[in-house]
């Protein structure tokens, strides 16, 4: 990966899949961060994970053009960063490229998902550019960005001893005590879906809900095991991939 003169990457490394009907023309954007990489040998952090298949390909079925990107994804994140990979302004950015795709229509709208880092490079998109319109996170704890909080979606793990508790998902995703009272709930959504989900070890088959809930057993288990209740196409736990695909895309077709 090159280095331009500015410091940022001049090329990214991406995976992804698009829409299969060619009569379907341009595509919104949807983009996939993992989270921070503490070794080489780390499968989840890496953007060609498992995980990230599964998501870009769920997207991809829901008519967007689908990538995740390879970033800077050690343990720091700084506005430089953040500059290198959305900024407008930058020919080589990931947001002035991907958008200039022939296939892509940043216009219909933009997408986002990460997990712990990618969450907060995923929020963070909304402030570079106004199209981003739906941002779904995990492992998160919250930022302040210009998303209006009814088109941001939170998903911890209640075993997520940084970013599972209630105060915590309320203040990650925009909600108040009345909005969301601490009375054991699994989830606080607004009427249009926005809001926040915790998972539970019991609503798992193999996870225990902590940080890396999703695509690990635990954080400290380096072997690569998808929760199959969230993989499941006909998972109907709240957490499930499919259904918070389905709400990201709507939410993104929502004016």
């Amino acid at each position: 990966m090159g280095s331009g003169s500015n410091g940022c990457d001049t090329s990214r490394v991406t995976l992804g899949f698009e829409p299969v009907d060619p009569s379907a023309g341009k595509h919104p954007l949807f983009l996939y961060f993992v989270g921070t990489t503490f070794s080489d040998s780390d499968l989840s952090a890496r953007y060609d994970s498992q995980a990230a298949q599964k998501v870009t390909e769920a997207m991809a079925r829901r008519g967007f053009f689908a990538l995740s990107v390879q970033y800077d994804n050690t343990l720091s994140l700084s506005v430089d960063k953040l500059s290198c990979v959305f900024a407008l302004s930058n020919a080589k950015s990931l947001l002035t490229v991907a958008c200039a795709l022939p296939t892509v229509d940043c216009a219909l709208g933009i997408a986002t998902w990460g997990h712990s880092q990618g969450a907060l490079m995923a929020h963070a998109a909304s402030s570079f550019d106004s199209r981003v319109r739906a941002v779904w996170t995990t492992g998160y704890s919250g930022g302040s960005y210009p998303l209006s909080n009814n088109r941001l979606r939170v998903v911890n793990g209640a075993a997520d001893t940084m970013n599972g508790t209630w105060s915590t998902l309320n203040t990650a995703s925009g909600m108040t005590a009345t909005d969301c009272p601490d009375d054991g709930r699994t989830s606080c959504l607004r009427p249009d879906g926005s809001g926040w989900v915790v998972v539970r070890a019991a609503d798992c088959v193999t996870s225990t809900a902590d940080h890396c809930w999703f695509d690990r057993r635990s954080c400290g288990d380096s072997a690569i095991t998808l929760e199959p209740n969230w993989i499941d196409k006909a998972s109907t736990k709240p957490f499930a991939l499919e259904l918070n695909a389905d709400w990201v895309a709507a939410t993104t077709r929502r004016p």
